[in-house]
């Protein structure tokens, strides 16, 4: 071996071990880039065209012990974790994946139509989505949410209509009265409708869930189907328009984690 030959060997050898130090080094950092997760109630992640939204909106009703709730992206799958106080104070939250406008612009703010959608126009509306949920034995649901409106200028104020559809369910009950049943392409739900009147915003609508009879946690759904028996039977107003549309978990007394394997949404 010629002097030069051991000095390239040598050489090589220290840049193997530079590379192996940098690399134990980064890989706690690449680890870290891979996961994002925050507490702050109305936080959001954004993915893809959603937006993963931290909503406590009912923890000003606790009174008595802590709730934690969390949102998640990691490795590019969304998802949140909660932990409640146990006792019932109704819902406390609803973290979920947001598509479209919030419903809770105030009308005077706004100054142009900024609906997402026209209920009328809307030809397909599809849903595939794959869950891993693990949650005690304690009150939440699985539910899609939707806000529809009696303008095209999407406020509070013009709210007509909160639709959900429950997709699984533990020792909790909807509003309203049971009205009927709906068979669809995937599975029957069962209908409820009511009134919902909020004080502290001066301000009512109609309250429509269905229910699956048949509870998963992964599936798929043709929303158009939900809406054509609305319709059918006047559950919602002509010239509706579309602000949101939704899925998450609504909590009350459980503990639980959920991950997104898989949420594609499809409106034509």
């Amino acid at each position: 071996m010629k002097p030069e030959d051991n000095y390239i060997e040598i050489n090589k050898n220290s840049w193997k071990n530079i590379l192996i130090i940098f690399v134990l080094l980064a890989s706690p950092l690449l680890l870290f880039a891979q996961r994002i997760e925050k507490h702050n109630s109305g936080e959001i992640i954004n993915w893809k065209e959603f937006e993963i939204n931290n909503n406590k909106w009912g923890t000003y009703k606790i009174k008595k012990g802590t709730y934690d709730q969390s949102i998640f992206l990691e490795n590019d799958m969304p998802g949140w974790r909660w932990k409640t106080p146990g006792k019932s104070y109704g819902v406390l939250g609803y973290p979920m994946i947001f598509l479209g406008t919030s419903a809770w612009y105030k009308l005077n703010e706004i100054k142009s139509d900024n609906y997402f959608k026209n209920l009328e126009e809307i030809k397909s509306f599809n849903v595939d989505y794959k869950t891993d949920l693990k949650v005690d034995d304690k009150k939440y649901n699985l539910a899609f949410d939707f806000w529809l409106h009696n303008s095209p200028k999407v406020a509070f104020e013009t709210i007509g209509a909160e639709v959900m559809i429950w997709e699984d369910y533990n020792k909790f009950k909807p509003f309203g009265k049971k009205q009927g049943k709906l068979t669809t392409s995937n599975g029957q739900y069962e209908v409820y409708t009511g009134k919902i009147f909020k004080k502290e915003l001066n301000k009512g609508w109609d309250y429509i869930a269905f229910v699956r009879l048949n509870k998963r946690r992964s599936g798929k759904l043709i929303l158009m189907e939900f809406i054509n028996y609305m319709k059918e039977h006047n559950l919602y107003k002509n010239n509706s328009y579309l602000s949101s549309f939704e899925f998450g978990t609504e909590i009350l007394t459980s503990t639980g984690e959920i991950k997104i394997l898989q949420y594609e949404v499809e409106i034509k």
